[in-house]
C-alpha cells in the first residue's frame, strides 16, 4: 500500500529526495516491520521445498544509507524467512560518515537482535560496493551467500526458492524477481513477471522477455544469461571456487557480468526464481557517488 501524501507531505517529501534519491520523509512514516501484500504467483503459495536446505549468510553492504530503510531491509529478511535457515546477517559499512551508522547502529542491532544474528563490519575507508561485498563474504560462515542491497524489502517466504536449486546442485546461482518500491510513496508493487538478463554493446544491462516455453510454468525457475548483480544467492564453495569478485574491479560496475561469465563458462548455471520476490528502491537520482579521485570507475571496470 502506498503512503498517501497531502500537499504538505509532498512538499516535505520532495526536500528529502535530493539527498537520498528517495523520500526519507515517507520512509520515516512507515513501520520498520510493515506488512506487505503477497505478489507471488498463486502457484508459489502451495509450493513444497526440500527439507535439506542449507544455512545462509545474508550480506548487505551499505554506504550512507538511510536509517529506517536499512533497518527495514534487515527486518524483512528475518521476518519473512522460515526460522533456522538464516545463520547470520552481515552488514558491511563501506566507510560511511553518518554518525548514526556507527555506534548507534551497533547498539540498536545488539538490542533488537540480542542473539547476535545481525552484526556489522565497519570498513575504515570506502572501497566500493564490490570490495565491501567481498569483505562480507570473507566473514560469512553460512553454506550459501546471499547478497542484497541495503534499500530493499524481502517478500513473503523469499528464501526457500533461492536455496532449493543450490541444494540440488551447488554450482547453481539463483536470483530473485526484483520488484519495485516507489521512491516517492514506498508503494510495494510487481515490476513484471520476469525477464532474462542481457546487455548491449555499451554494456548497459537489458531485460529480455522470457522464452515462450518458460511462460507456461510461471512458478518454475528459468535460465538467465547474466544477472542484474545486486541480489542473488550462491554457494560459498562455488563463489570461492570461481575466485570471488575480481579484485581489480573498483566501486561498482561490471562485476555482474564478470561473475555471470565465470558461472556459465566454468560449468555452472544461473537461474531466476519466480517464487522469490524482493522489492528494491530505484533511486530517483544518483547520490553518494565516489569522490573525483576514483575517476571513471565504471569505464575502467568494463575494459
Amino acid at each position: 500500500m502506498a503512503f498517501e501524501l497531502s500537499p504538505l507531505d509532498r512538499e516535505l517529501s520532495n526536500k528529502t529526495i535530493n539527498e537520498n534519491g528517495f523520500s526519507v520523509y515517507v520512509s520515516g512514516k512507515i513501520k520498520i516491520d510493515r506488512s506487505i501484500k503477497d505478489i507471488r504467483h498463486p502457484r508459489c503459495k502451495g509450493k513444497l521445498h526440500s527439507s535439506n536446505l542449507t544455512t545462509a549468510s545474508v550480506i548487505i553492504s551499505f554506504f550512507e544509507e538511510h536509517w529506517e530503510t536499512l533497518l527495514r531491509t534487515v527486518a524483512s529478511v528475518l521476518n519473512r524467512a522460515p526460522s533456522g535457515l538464516i545463520k547470520e546477517i552481515i552488514l558491511v559499512d563501506d566507510g560511511s560518515s553518518r554518525k548514526y551508522l556507527k555506534d548507534e547502529l551497533d547498539n540498536h542491532l545488539a538490542t533488537a537482535y540480542p542473539s547476535g544474528i545481525v552484526r556489522v563490519i565497519h570498513l575504515e575507508q570506502r572501497g566500493g560496493l564490490i570490495r565491501a561485498k567481498t569483505a562480507g563474504a570473507r566473514e560469512a560462515t553460512g553454506e550459501v551467500l546471499i547478497f542484497l542491497d541495503s534499500h530493499c524489502e524481502a517478500g513473503i517466504n523469499w528464501l526457500p526458492p533461492l536455496l532449493d536449486p543450490i541444494a540440488a546442485n551447488y554450482k547453481t546461482v539463483v536470483c530473485p524477481f526484483i520488484d519495485i518500491i516507489d521512491a516517492n510513496t514506498f508503494e510495494y508493487r510487481a515490476q513484471d513477471e520476469g525477464a532474462r538478463g542481457a546487455f548491449d554493446w555499451e554494456l548497459y544491462y537489458k531485460r529480455l522477455p522470457r522464452l515462450p516455453e518458460d511462460r507456461y510454468h510461471p512458478d518454475e525457475p528459468f535460465d538467465s544469461p547474466v544477472m542484474a548483480g545486486g541480489l542473488f544467492a550462491i554457494s560459498a564453495k562455488w563463489f570461492w571456487e570461481l575466485g570471488g569478485y575480481d579484485p581489480g574491479l573498483v566501486i561498482w560496475g561490471g562485476e555482474q557480468y564478470e561473475l555471470s561469465f565465470k558461472i556459465w563458462m566454468c560449468g555452472g548455471r544461473m537461474i531466476d526464481a519466480p517464487c522469490s520476490r524482493i522489492d528494491h528502491i530505484y533511486r530517483k537520482n544518483s547520490t553518494n557517488f565516489p569522490k573525483a579521485e576514483f575517476g571513471d570507475f565504471v569505464g575502467r571496470n568494463y575494459k
